[in-house]
C-alpha cells in the first residue's frame, strides 16, 4: 500500500504547479529497524538532506518508487545511527539532540541494558517524505503540494507497523492537520515540553499519541523524564 500512496504522492507533485522544477529534491520512506517490536515509531518533520534524489523537470515516477522500495540491505536499515554515533568524519548522531532523546526513550521503553541495540527496535518516519537533496525543511510551498498525501501515508504506515507509541518530535505547529480524523489529543497540565498527548484508535487498538516540542536545545532529561511519565 506505501508503494501505491508514494506513486500517488510523486505524480501528483509532478503535475503539480510548485515552480521550482530543476530543484533538486529527495523522496524519504519510514525505515523498520530489524528487531521492532512494535513498542514505539518516532516522527520527525523532515530530512535534513537524503538519497532517492530527483528534479520534477525529468522525474519518472515508476523508477523512483521502485528505487525507493527495492533498496535489500543485508544490514539493519537503521544501524546506521548507532554506526555513526560519535564518529570524528562526517556526519554523528551523537551530535543530534533528536537521536540522543530518542536513544534514552528507547533504551527506558525497551529496558536494555546495553548502549546498543535501540535503533533497530524502533520505527522512524517523517511528516513531509519530500525534502531538499541537500539540507534544509520543505519550503511551505513544498509542504503544501505534498500535505494531503502525506497525510495519507502516515496513517498508512501506522496501520502497517502497529506500534503502542508514536512520539512525534516535531512541535505542534508542525503537527497541525495531520490525522485530524482520527485522534483525540489534550494538553498535560504539568507538560512543558510535551505540548499534546492523549489517543489515536485504528482496528480496535488503542495507540499512544505523544507531541514533543523538537529537542534541540531544550533540556533532554527534562524532555525525557516527561514523555515516558505518559507513556507509564
Amino acid at each position: 500500500m506505501q508503494k501505491v500512496k508514494y506513486l500517488e504522492l510523486l505524480d501528483k507533485l509532478k503535475a503539480s504547479r510548485y515552480k521550482k522544477r530543476t530543484q533538486s529534491l529527495c523522496c524519504f520512506n519510514a525505515k523498520k529497524g530489524s528487531e521492532y517490536n512494535n513498542n514505539l515509531m518516532v516522527v520527525g518533520r523532515a530530512v535534513n538532506g537524503w538519497c532517492n534524489e530527483f528534479k520534477l523537470c525529468d522525474l519518472d515516477t515508476v523508477s523512483m518508487v521502485e528505487q525507493i522500495f527495492n533498496q535489500h540491505d543485508s544490514t539493519c536499515p537503521l544501524q546506521w545511527v548507532e554506526d555513526s554515533w560519535g564518529r570524528r568524519d562526517g556526519y554523528s548522531t551523537k551530535s543530534s539532540a533528536f537521536w540522543r532523546v530518542i536513544k534514552n526513550i528507547s533504551q527506558r521503553l525497551n529496558k536494555l541494558e546495553s548502549c546498543t541495540g535501540w535503533a533497530n527496535k524502533i520505527v522512524w518516519s517523517n511528516l513531509y517524505k519530500i525534502a531538499p537533496s541537500d539540507k534544509g525543511n520543505p519550503s511551505e510551498s513544498l509542504s503544501n503540494e505534498q500535505f494531503s498525501l502525506c497525510n495519507e501515508l502516515l496513517l498508512t504506515e501506522i496501520k502497517e507497523y502497529q506500534p503502542k507509541v508514536i512520539l512525534f518530535f516535531t512541535g505542534l505547529n508542525w503537527f497541525n492537520g495531520f490525522l485530524n480524523d482520527s485522534i483525540c489529543l489534550e494538553k498535560g497540565e504539568d507538560s512543558v515540553l510535551v505540548e499534546v498527548h492523549g489517543s489515536l484508535n485504528i482496528d480496535n487498538k488503542k495507540i499512544i499519541i505523544i507531541v514533543a516540542k523538537h529537542p534541540q536545545g531544550k533540556p533532554e532529561a527534562d524532555m525525557v523524564d516527561e514523555i515516558m511519565n505518559i507513556i507509564s
